[in-house]
């Protein structure tokens, strides 16, 4: 299985899944039944996403004595976050672990979720998404047949940059911005003045070292696990935007299993978020010395006041769509 799943032939992969996940034969714990599952995502080894996956199969192992098994498949090996949504949409895939960015194309509230300068702080975007709103979202994608597990954190964006400092608005205008294929993402770097141009990950650092795009906005637990530092030359701190992330899995798969084993997934992601989570706040001050040590130059204290008003456009466009979910954002706090 680990062959054809390293595959870029995903129908090997579906016939594989459509044999049946349950390596022995029954889903009933208690009956002495095994699950086999695998779990994509796009992170490096020594990424925050594969901690996540780490600690998630480690707990799932533990909580059911070793039945339920996780296969994991980092650095995108099972396609990028869009594709990889799409599998586990569509059964073909039973885990991905993936950033909000592509999943607003399947459900579209998690774009609300991605605009610019929107929650104080990553203790504010943690509570918004284990509250009212996270709820109201994860709802919102059962009904497109996607089971989020959990909210993981990818980290508060700012901007790297191949060859140009950015120290103000204007040093923006006119360069190749890349983003996520998201909407918001697209409306915010073209407010800025930047050219948008959405990229997957998986082609991303091929991208900048080429030239094909001149930055791009992306966490410091992205960018340097990845050595991002080898293509940009420079890092403004502006946490603009606060990542989330989704432990998805078929909500249709989920919901066929026990309840038993619904509760150890359930539980085992979210002990697996919350200790992902403290995993990317202590380690931004070690990737940032790691940065600077790679040769990327530091850009702080920049004034952020004209990104804030610049990008104000972009939530007066969404506003009939998105406005409600930001009041409540913003009101809780």
């Amino acid at each position: 299985m680990k062959k054809l799943l390293k595959s870029s032939m995903m129908i090997g992969f579906a016939s594989l899944f459509m044999i049946g996940c349950s390596s022995g034969g029954s889903t009933n714990l208690e009956e002495g039944g095994t699950i086999t599952l695998d779990l994509g995502h796009g992170g490096s080894t020594d990424s925050h996403l594969n901690e996540a996956a780490k600690k998630f199969i480690e707990l799932v192992d533990e909580k059911s004595d070793g039945q339920i098994i996780i296969n994991n498949h980092p650095n995108s090996e099972l396609g990028a976050e869009r594709e990889m949504t799409e599998s586990v949409q569509s059964q073909l895939l039973d885990i991905a672990i993936v950033s909000t960015g592509p999943v607003g194309n399947f459900a579209d509230k998690v774009n609300a979720l991605d605009f610019p300068f929107l929650f104080d702080d990553r203790k504010h975007a943690e509570k918004v998404l284990d509250g009212p709103v996270g709820e109201e979202i994860n709802q919102q994608l059962e009904e497109v047949n996607l089971k989020n597990l959990y909210w993981v954190d990818n980290g508060s964006y700012h901007i790297a940059t191949n060859d140009k400092p950015i120290r103000t608005l204007a040093d923006m205008k006119g360069l190749k911005f890349r983003t996520q294929e998201n909407q918001v993402q697209i409306d915010t770097m073209n407010a800025l003045g930047a050219k948008a141009t959405p990229i997957p990950f998986s082609e991303l650092f091929l991208s900048a070292q080429q030239g094909v795009v001149d930055g791009q906005g992306n966490s410091l637990a992205v960018l340097i696990p990845n050595s991002y530092y080898e293509v940009h030359k420079y890092l403004t701190i502006t946490n603009h935007m606060y990542s989330a992330g989704l432990i998805l899995m078929n909500n249709d798969q989920f919901k066929s299993y026990p309840e038993d084993v619904q509760q150890i997934l359930l539980d085992a992601a979210k002990e697996a978020g919350t200790h992902e989570r403290e995993f990317v706040q202590q380690l931004n001050a070690e990737y940032l010395e790691k940065a600077k040590a790679n040769g990327m130059e530091i850009i702080e204290g920049v004034d952020l006041e004209p990104f804030k008003e610049a990008v104000q456009p972009v939530y007066e466009n969404h506003a009939d769509k998105y406005g409600e979910l930001h009041q409540i954002i913003r009101e809780n706090k």
